[in-house]
């Protein structure tokens, strides 16, 4: 019950602002799936939720806002993400990341792509004692509203009392839509 209302109530604040675009994405491989949805504030500001099942290594939920900056071919974004964890392999809990995106645009509608987050302890909460998260992707933009993309991700969860585990890591193929 905890997961629909805050799925909803995320839902509800993301389409109750008034946005210049939003993308959504999807992500598979043979263990995760991974969906995304991004809403751009303004020129300068996003926030985003996204949703990640893996089989082996539970649920995890999570919103961000970040800061962006565009600069030629660059896009840089910095910012925060609170993540929520129901971990199949041990125990739950929620960390907040610090960290950002970044976009290089190659020309020819390819683009590279990558984020990464860190949590320290003093940001984790429940039984987790810190994270780190990583995410790279190749993406081909096949007209100005539809991209797809292959990528790799890896998603570690420290703990105090128990053994660290990697929730996610892997290579996935995805696509994008813009409206």
């Amino acid at each position: 019950m905890k997961i629909k209302a805050l799925v909803g109530a995320v839902s509800l604040c993301l389409v109750s602002v008034s946005a210049q675009a939003t993308d959504f994405s999807l992500g598979l491989n043979d263990d995760t799936f991974s969906t995304e949805l991004q809403v751009d504030l303004n020129k300068d500001v996003n926030a985003s939720a996204q949703y990640i099942y893996s089989d082996k290594g539970g649920q995890m939920l999570s919103g961000a806002m970040h800061v962006a900056h565009d600069a030629g071919i660059h896009h840089i974004e910095i910012g925060g993400k609170f993540s929520q964890l129901w971990s199949k392999k041990s125990q739950n809990g929620n960390y907040v990341g610090i960290g950002g995106r970044y976009a290089m645009h190659l020309g020819s509608n390819i683009s590279v792509h990558g984020s990464g987050y860190y949590s320290p302890s003093v940001l984790s909460f429940g039984d987790i004692d810190g994270s780190w998260e990583v995410d790279g992707k190749v993406q081909y933009q096949l007209n100005p509203a539809i991209a797809l993309f292959v990528g790799y991700r890896n998603i570690r969860l420290q703990y105090d009392d128990a053994e660290n585990t990697t929730f996610e890591s892997g290579f996935y193929l995805g696509g994008r839509a813009t409206f």
